[in-house]
C-alpha cells in the first residue's frame, strides 16, 4: 500500500518538476499551474530568469498570503526559497492542506509584471484502516475478511483471489460480496483460505494502493488424542505425562482441569500444565482421578478426557498386637488400602501343623469369637494386588490360669536315678509354684517336715522342676504340684514308684535260620513292676567254646529291631541266652537256647535300599549292601541290565561281573533309558537269589559332550598338539640359536656337500645303478670310511 502512495507522489513531483523547466525567469508573460499533490509529500518549484541584463534579484516568491518568501535552506521555516545564479526555486518539504493555495513568481519587465502562479491543492491520501494481514474466517458461517480504505475522496474497492502473478478478480455473487467494510464470504469452506488482493483507487487524483491478506480458515478443534507416557496407569511415585492432542486453525490453546477425583484424595494439587501436557513429576494416590483438556481459539473449542489410575501397594492398617482374657469376646480384623483393591487374607498356624512343620490356616477377615487358651499365638495378615503385597503379624496374648497338659503322672525310680520331677505347665501370667509330699502310710509330722525341706530347696516353690536324687532313704509316694496365678490355679499329681528290672525272658523262638547267621523271636516279659523294656542282649558261642570259658561274644539291641545273630561258625551247635533291659537295668539270664546253623549255600541277595531310582548324574553308581555270604566268601557280583522298552528278545541286554566291590558304575549305559537290573551275589557254591531294581539313567548334560570322544581319539589328539608344539620349538631354536634337529639336518647336508666335493674320483658316492645292485649281494649298498688326515677312504668294516 505504501509503497504505491509513494509511487504516485513521486510520479506527481516529476510531473511538477518537468513542467517547472517550461518557466521561464525575467519573462514576459503570466502562467498558471494547479498542482494536485498529497499530504505528507514535498514541492519543489524552480523560477529561471534568462533574459539578458536581468538574473534572480529581479524574481521574488510569494506565499499563498502574498507575502513574500525570504526564508532560506537551513532554517525552522516550513516553506524556502533556494538561489541559484539563474534564478529562485521554491521548496516545501512536506505539503499540508493548511498550505493549500497560490504559490507566484513574480518579475519586472520594462515597468510591467509578469505572474507565474503555482497552486497547490493538497490532500489526504489514501489509507487502510482494519484490514490486517493475516485475517481468520469462520468455518461454515458467513465470514467478512476485512478491508476499509479512508482519503479525501471515497475510494472505490476491488478485490481479486491469488499469489500477485495469478489474480483472479472477486465480482459480486451468491458466494462473495463486497461492502465498505470488506469482502463477505459465505459458507466458509477451507477451500476459501488463501491470500487475497485489496485494492483501494481515486479516479480524481489517480492514486491507488492495494493490501495483501492472508486469510486462513478457522476450524474448532477436535481432540484427535490423549496419550499417557508412559501410560495412564502408572506405579505410585511414578513420573507421568498426559499430553493433549488436538488439530484446529489457528493453533489452539489449552486447559487442564481435574473433574472428580480418587478414592483417596486429600485436596493436594501435584501436578502442573505446559503447554498442552499434563505433569507430575512424583505422583501420588490422590493423584488419581478423571481429568478433562479443553482445546480452544477463535472458532470455539473442544473437551476429552482421560481417567489416570495410580497403582498403590498395599499398606496394612492396624492389626497389631492384643491381649484377651479367656472366655471373652474379641474380633480379629485386618484392613487395607492400596490400587487397585487388595486381597486380603488373614492366616495362623496355632490350629494346624503336621509332621514337615507348620500349616497356615485361613479365617475369617473379621472373625470374631471367644476366646481359647489355644487361641494364643501368630496371626499373619497378607495384602496382595497387581503392583506389590505386604503383610504385617500380630500376637495374640490370653490371659488364662494354670494349665496342666497332662494332670497326673506315673513315674518308676530306683537307688541311683538321679532326675527332675515336672511342674511345666502353661500359664499367663506366670504362675506362682508350691510342691508338697503325701507319703505311702508315714507320719504326718513327717510329711509336714519334707514339705518344709522341700519349700526351701525350691527357693521358695518358684522352679517348674523338682530335683530328685533317690537313695536308700528316699521315700515313694505322691507328690503334688500346684500352680497358681491371678485367673486361678491348677494342681498335678506325681506318683513316684520304685521300679525294678525286667524278669527272666522266657518265650524265644527261631525265626529263620542260615548257614552263618540266625534270627530270633522274643517274647517281651511282663511279670514284673518297673519301666518298659527298651532292649535285649546275648551272650553266645559255639558249644565247644561254651564249656571251656566264661568270656563269651555278646550282643545288644534296641526294641523293635530284628534280634539276628550274624558270622556265625556254618554247621556249628552254638549256645545263647537272653535277658531284657529296661533303665532300672538288665533282668537276669534266660535258660540257655542250643541252635545249629546250617551247611553251607549259596549267598543270601545283594540288599538294596529300594526297587526303583532315579538317576541324577550321569557320575552316578548303582550301590547295594553286601549280603551274608552263608558261609563262603563272596567272590564276584553279576550284574544284568536290559532296557525296558526292547523288544529284541534280550539282544540289547549287557551283564558285567564286579569283584568284592558293592557298587556299578553306569558310564556304560545308555543316558535317559529305563533298564531292568538284576544283581546276583556268587560265592564257591553258586549263585544267590537275584536282587531286582528299575532305574533312569541320567539326560546327558552339554558339560558332558567331551565324554562322547573316546579315549583313543583323546590320546591322538594330545600326540598331534605335542607334535605341532615340539615342531615349533624346533623352528624358535633353529632360528635364535641355529640349534634343534631342523638346525642339525641343514648342517649335516652343508657337510656332506664338502666331502663330495672333495671326492673327485667319485669313491663316496652310493651307485645305486641296476648293474652295480646285480653284482652285490646287499642291493647296492656299501659303507665307506674317509680319513681325513692321510685322505684314504676304506671299507669301513675292512681289514685295511
Amino acid at each position: 500500500m505504501f509503497g504505491t502512495v509513494s509511487s504516485i507522489i513521486i510520479s506527481v513531483i516529476i510531473a511538477v518538476f518537468i513542467g517547472s523547466k517550461d518557466c521561464i525567469a525575467c519573462f514576459r508573460n503570466d502562467e498558471h499551474k494547479t498542482n494536485i499533490i498529497p499530504t505528507g509529500s514535498s514541492f519543489y518549484q524552480e523560477c529561471h530568469c534568462s533574459e539578458p541584463g536581468y538574473n534572480m534579484q529581479y524574481i521574488k516568491w510569494t506565499d499563498i498570503n502574498n507575502e513574500i518568501i525570504t526564508a532560506g535552506p537551513g532554517t525552522d521555516s516550513l516553506i524556502y526559497v533556494e538561489k541559484q545564479s539563474d534564478g529562485l526555486n521554491i521548496h516545501i518539504p512536506k505539503v499540508s492542506k493548511s498550505m493549500s493555495g497560490a504559490y507566484k513568481c513574480i518579475t519586472n519587465f520594462e515597468g510591467q509584471q509578469y505572474v507565474q502562479t503555482h497552486t497547490i491543492e493538497a490532500y489526504d491520501p489514501l489509507y487502510f484502516i482494519n484490514a490486517a494481514e493475516v485475517q481468520h474466517i469462520m468455518e461454515s458461517q458467513d465470514s467478512r475478511i476485512n478491508c476499509e480504505a479512508r482519503g479525501e475522496y471515497p475510494p472505490l474497492i476491488t478485490w481479486h483471489k491469488g499469489e500477485e502473478n495469478a489474480l483472479v478478480e472477486i465480482q459480486n455473487s451468491e458466494k462473495y460480496s463486497i461492502t465498505k467494510e470488506g469482502l463477505i464470504v459465505r459458507n466458509v469452506t477451507t477451500e476459501d483460505g488463501g491470500t487475497y488482493k485489496c485494492t483501494a483507487m481515486v479516479m480524481v487524483t489517480g492514486e491507488e494502493v492495494d493490501r495483501f491478506i492472508k486469510v486462513e480458515v478457522m476450524t474448532v478443534p477436535i481432540i484427535q488424542d490423549i496419550i499417557g507416557i508412559p501410560n495412564t496407569i502408572v506405579m505410585l511415585g511414578s513420573k507421568l505425562s498426559v499430553e493433549c492432542i488436538a488439530e484446529a486453525k489457528p493453533q489452539p490453546e489449552y486447559i487442564w482441569n481435574k473433574v472428580y477425583t480418587g478414592p483417596n484424595d486429600e485436596g493436594n494439587q501435584t501436578w502442573k500444565q505446559v503447554a498442552n501436557t499434563l505433569i507430575f513429576d512424583d505422583i501420588k494416590g490422590y493423584d488419581a482421578g478423571y481429568y478433562e483438556c479443553t482445546a480452544y481459539n477463535m472458532a470455539g473449542n473442544s473437551t476429552s478426557g482421560a481417567l489416570i489410575e495410580v497403582l498403590v501397594p498395599p499398606e496394612i492398617f492396624g492389626f497389631d498386637n492384643m491381649t484377651a482374657e479367656e472366655g471373652t469376646n474379641i474380633k480379629i480384623a485386618c484392613e487395607a488400602l492400596g490400587i487397585p483393591k487388595p486381597n486380603i487374607t488373614v492366616t495362623t498356624s496355632i490350629f494346624d501343623s503336621d509332621e514337615n512343620g507348620e500349616k497356615n490356616t485361613e479365617l475369617p477377615l473379621d472373625w470374631s469369637f471367644v476366646v481359647e487358651r489355644y487361641h494364643k499365638g501368630v496371626y499373619y495378615c497378607n495384602a496382595i494386588n497387581e503392583v506389590g503385597n505386604a503383610s504385617k503379624t500380630m500376637y495374640l496374648t490370653v490371659l488364662h490360669k494354670p494349665y496342666f497338659e497332662y494332670p497326673t503322672e506315673d513315674l518308676w525310680g530306683w537307688n541311683g536315678k538321679v532326675f527332675n520331677l515336672s511342674c511345666s505347665h502353661e500359664s499367663e501370667p506366670p504362675s506362682v509354684i508350691s510342691w508338697r509330699f503325701q507319703g505311702n502310710e508315714i507320719p504326718t509330722a513327717e510329711q509336714v517336715e519334707l514339705n518344709k525341706q522341700l519349700i526351701e530347696k525350691l527357693n521358695n516353690a518358684q522352679e517348674q522342676y523338682l530335683p530328685v536324687n533317690i537313695d536308700e532313704n528316699f521315700l515313694y509316694g505322691v507328690y503334688e504340684c500346684v500352680a497358681k496365678n491371678a485367673y486361678g490355679e491348677a494342681t498335678k499329681t506325681i506318683t513316684l514308684k520304685k521300679g525294678f528290672v525286667p524278669s527272666v525272658v522266657n518265650n524265644i523262638t527261631i525265626e529263620q535260620q542260615a548257614a552263618t547267621s540266625v534270627t530270633f523271636s522274643i517274647q517281651e516279659p511282663s511279670d514284673y513292676e518297673g519301666p518298659e523294656v527298651i532292649g535285649y542282649t546275648a551272650e553266645y558261642d559255639q558249644a565247644a567254646n561254651y564249656e571251656i570259658t566264661h568270656i563269651h561274644l555278646n550282643r545288644t539291641w534296641a526294641i523293635n529291631r530284628p534280634f539276628k545273630l550274624e558270622k556265625l561258625k556254618p554247621n556249628t551247635t552254638h549256645h545263647v541266652k537272653f535277658a531284657a533291659i529296661n533303665e532300672a537295668g538288665t533282668g537276669p539270664w534266660s535258660e540257655t537256647l542250643v541252635f545249629e546253623t546250617l551247611e553251607r549255600s549259596v549267598p543270601e541277595p545283594p540288599v538294596l535300599d529300594s526297587d526303583y531310582v532315579q538317576i541324577e548324574s550321569p557320575d552316578n553308581v548303582l550301590k547295594w549292601k553286601a549280603p551274608a555270604d552263608n558261609g563262603d566268601s563272596i567272590d564276584y557280583y553279576a550284574v544284568r541290565y536290559c532296557p525296558v522298552d526292547d523288544d529284541s528278545d534280550g539282544e540289547l541286554c549287557g551283564e558285567e561281573r564286579i569283584g568284592e566291590n558293592t557298587e556299578f558304575n553306569l558310564s556304560s549305559l545308555e543316558h535317559n533309558t529305563t533298564y531292568f537290573v538284576e544283581i546276583i551275589a556268587h560265592n564257591a557254591q553258586g549263585n544267590s537269589t537275584p536282587s531286582n531294581i528299575t532305574l533312569i539313567t541320567a539326560a546327558l548334560s552339554t558339560h558332558n559332550t567331551l565324554g562322547l570322544l573316546s579315549a583313543g581319539a583323546i590320546i591322538g589328539i594330545a600326540v598331534v598338539v605335542v607334535v605341532i608344539c615340539l615342531v615349533l620349538l624346533d623352528l624358535v631354536l633353529c632360528a635364535w640359536r641355529k640349534q634343534g634337529i631342523i638346525a642339525t639336518c641343514c648342517s649335516k647336508k652343508t657337510k656332506d656337500d664338502e666331502l663330495k666335493s672333495r671326492d673327485e674320483k667319485g669313491l663316496l658316492r652310493d651307485n645305486g645303478d641296476l648293474e652295480d645292485c646285480h653284482k652285490r649281494p646287499d642291493k647296492g649298498h656299501k659303507e665307506y670310511e674317509y680319513n681325513k688326515t692321510t685322505g684314504i677312504i676304506t671299507g669301513k668294516h675292512s681289514a685295511v
